[in-house]
This record gives structure tokens, sequence and C-alpha cells, in this order.
């Protein structure tokens, strides 16, 4: 894993993207999850390319970056309060496969205070690149969680469908660069 201080530049970067972009119909949390989105896409384009892996931006539904290679980019990102651990699950909710075909997952975590009422990007204040997975990855490792199912180990429940694969089970960023590098 890889943590990040988010930077002003990161917060001032994704309100330059979050003017122009609409809230996705279906979308679950509306703005707010294009600010988490946007936060997690601007830092993870910012690493690849600290990484000599330059990803041109997209901001579709169909997916959120593309290396040169031609290779498509989904990032995950989600809101949470404490650090990530090896036993968190990340979650692909299961009505992006119909609108999205990309070969890897970028899963982030951006953590903010747990007591705040701030709703703006300044709330998060360190970004977990948790890990990547291919599409390989997430059919044999993942598990499905099904609409209003909750979790016995957490309480969680599930708003949609979902296909979760363990923090655990990602392979690190600096792998897939690497990998990305051969090809």
């Amino acid at each position: 894993m890889i943590s990040i201080s988010i930077l002003d530049s990161h917060r001032a970067r994704a309100v330059e993207i979050l003017q122009d972009l609409p809230v996705w119909k279906g979308s679950h949390r509306g703005e707010a999850a294009n600010q988490v989105g946007v936060l997690g896409e601007v830092i993870v384009r910012e690493q690849l390319s600290l990484r000599g892996v330059p990803a041109k931006p997209i901001f579709t539904t169909s997916h959120d970056l593309e290396l040169s290679n031609q290779k498509r980019i989904e990032v995950k990102t989600k809101d949470r309060t404490v650090p990530p651990k090896p036993d968190y699950e990340c979650s692909v909710p299961r009505y992006n496969h119909e609108h999205q075909d990309v070969d890897y997952y970028i899963f982030v975590s951006l953590q903010r205070s747990k007591n705040s009422d701030d709703t703006s990007l300044e709330r998060f204040q360190t970004c977990h690149i948790v890990g990547v997975a291919n599409q390989r990855m997430m059919k044999e490792r993942g598990i499905d969680r099904e609409t209003g199912e909750t979790d016995p180990r957490n309480g969680t429940t599930f708003w949609t469908a979902c296909r979760n694969i363990y923090i655990r089970d990602l392979a690190s960023l600096d792998y897939a660069v690497g990998q990305w590098k051969k090809t």
C-alpha cells in the first residue's frame, strides 16, 4: 500500500475537473461520489506519472484512465475514517459491469476525520493506494455481495450488488507498474 499526504495542489486539480463533471445517473452518493472519485483519480494519475507510466484521463463512465498501450483503468475510491487494513474489502458495483470494459482496477481509500461535518475536499488528509486487480483476479478472488446483504464481520449492509476483493489479494501499484512497463 502506498500512502500519500493529500496536497492543496491535488485538491485544486480535482476542483477544476469537478466544475465540468456531471453527476452520473445512478450514482448512490451524487456530488460526494464525484468528489471522492476525482480526487482519487488525480492522485493515481500523478503517482503513475512519477513512476514513468503516463495515463490519459478519460473521465467517462466507461473508464477513468488509459495507458499508452491502450489498457483501460478504472479507479475505485472509497471514503474511509480509518487507514485501510489487509482484511478490508474493495468494491466494484455490479451495475458498473453494464457499461465498463476495463483491464485493471486501481483501488484507493481517501482517509478523512471521523467527526467532521466538512463537505469540501479539505476533509481528506491521506490517500492510500491499496492495490491493483485485473479482471482475472476479480473473477478468481472476488466475493459477490448482494443488495441488502449484511457482512457479519463488520456490519456493513450493501446498498447495491457488488464484487468485492480483499486488499490482501491485490497486487501492489509498483508491481503493476513494472508489468505495464514491460508491454
